[in-house]
């Protein structure tokens, strides 16, 4: 199936990058409104329905399409199972000049208009909302500040929409990653620089929450690596196993509540790494053979 909403995002950008000709955007500019930016974020809120109703309908959402809430079901699933509130989005373009230029777009962080118990919503959608409803008392929310806003969440789902796998070959840094993933407005985090536990399972940075991807090994060398770690592990016990001073040990000792190291403690540490060197020059072990890729961060590691 063809992508339909990625031409229409990129071209709401394109006229963010025209009114950007018209307004100094900076940080004195934020709250400027005008019927052109109220024009663009009730768009962009159209695009974030249908956008966020289709992901919920093929992330498991079970309530049929006319009932669907957009906020309160589709955003709340794909939150609940992305961790949406934690992913940063970054303002990149060389158009822009103000300070805040690190957006969490899926926190809620406005309360919304009218609401008498003070509860909270998107800011993005408390200006939609009142765009919507009741326009002409509302002019303040067609800002540039709420634009950036939409727009950065209407990024966020289109990027989680297309789902792409970037092939790193070597990179495991990410350096070749594209972060601006074709915007010309905002650029995403990474988690890169992967590293494992001794069971190769992955271990998450502190970026990694409001990271939308993270760079991993793939399957297939991943595999590869872990084999010839246990192989190298294997011949590496039987080394020991055979050692003759291992051998008298375990022949004197009962060593089956021993707490602690008993290879380095009965072989010592020159012995032990002795056989370490001498087992890794006949070995297979090669982390040149690891491929890596970038995958998006569905909450799943």
């Amino acid at each position: 199936m063809s992508n339909i909403y990625w031409p229409v995002y990129l071209n709401l950008e394109k006229s963010v990058d025209e009114l950007a000709f018209a307004i100094h955007i900076d940080d004195e500019q934020m709250d400027v409104y005008s019927t052109r930016i109220m024009d663009l974020i009730i768009r962009a809120a159209a695009e974030m329905e249908s956008l966020s109703k289709e992901l919920y309908r093929a992330n498991g959402g079970t309530k049929d399409s006319a009932v669907i809430k957009y906020d309160d079901d589709a955003i709340k699933l794909l939150n609940n199972r992305w961790q949406l509130e934690h992913k940063k989005v970054i303002i990149s373009s060389a158009h822009c000049f103000q300070s805040n230029r690190v957006l969490t777009p899926f926190v809620k962080n406005e309360i919304r208009t009218a609401s008498s118990n003070g509860k909270l919503t998107y800011s993005w959608n408390n200006a939609y909302q009142n765009l919507k409803h009741d326009r002409g008392n509302s002019m303040k929310f067609g800002s540039v500040r709420y634009l950036f806003d939409i727009l950065a969440a209407l990024f966020v789902l289109n990027i989680y929409h297309r789902d792409e796998v970037i092939k790193l070959g070597k990179d495991q840094e990410g350096v070749a990653f594209p972060l601006n993933m074709g915007s010309s407005l905002f650029s995403v985090e990474i988690n890169a620089g992967p590293s494992y536990d001794g069971e190769g399972v992955y271990k998450k940075k502190a970026n990694f929450d409001s990271s939308i991807y993270y760079v991993d090994r793939t399957p297939e060398s991943a595999k590869g690596f872990q084999d010839s770690i246990d192989a190298f592990n294997s011949v590496l016990a039987i080394a020991i196993r055979n050692h003759p001073k291992m051998i008298n040990y375990l022949a004197t000792h009962d060593v089956s509540n021993y707490d602690g190291n008993l290879s380095w403690d009965v072989l010592g540490q020159e012995e032990m790494k002795r056989i370490l060197g001498q087992n890794v020059s006949k070995s297979t072990i090669d982390l040149g053979k690891l491929e890596y890729v970038a995958l998006l961060n569905k909450n799943s590691v």
